[in-house]
């Protein structure tokens, strides 16, 4: 009878460690899959997917590399963006910071291997990737020109 009950303690400790999301869960990629607004799965924006506007990169070390939607004609690192992130209350909290911007403090929560993010009435999904989606910025020039998308996400 002890063994088992070691047994379930010890499984249960190891479940803790490996299952409670520390940050190792949450290193690697990430992109938005949906979004859902007023009951409505959107999954692109006047024919932009979401994964090209919304994605991140959080690493073990703590610091994050926030991808803009025009990552590949504008570089974010020569215009001083940085962005770190943590765990708090079992959420993710990605904070970006932009010269002459007020930070942009971001705030996920864990739903089914997803981060999701709630700014009023919509929730944004997003995934984990290996790679990020390959991203047509011809559209993305015309669409969004150099709109800052992070200001958007200030509520």
């Amino acid at each position: 009878m002890k063994k088992r009950y070691l047994f379930f303690i010890v499984t249960m400790i190891l479940f803790c460690f490996t299952g409670c999301g520390g940050r190792e869960a949450y290193a690697g990629k990430w992109e938005a899959s949906e979004m859902v607004l007023n009951d409505s799965h959107i999954t692109e924006l006047s024919g932009i997917p979401l994964n090209a506007i919304m994605r991140f990169e959080l690493n073990s070390s703590g610091s994050a590399e926030w991808k803009s939607p025009m990552e590949n004609v504008k570089d974010p690192s020569k215009d001083g963006i940085t962005a770190h992130w943590k765990i708090k209350d079992g959420k993710v909290i990605l904070t970006v910071s932009q010269p002459d911007k007020d930070e942009s403090v971001m705030e996920f929560e864990p739903k089914d291997g997803k981060l999701v993010i709630s700014r009023s009435n919509a929730e944004i999904y997003m995934v984990k990737v290996d790679e990020y989606s390959p991203v047509d910025t011809e559209a993305m020039k015309k669409l969004f020109g150099n709109l800052d998308l992070s200001s958007m996400l200030q509520q």
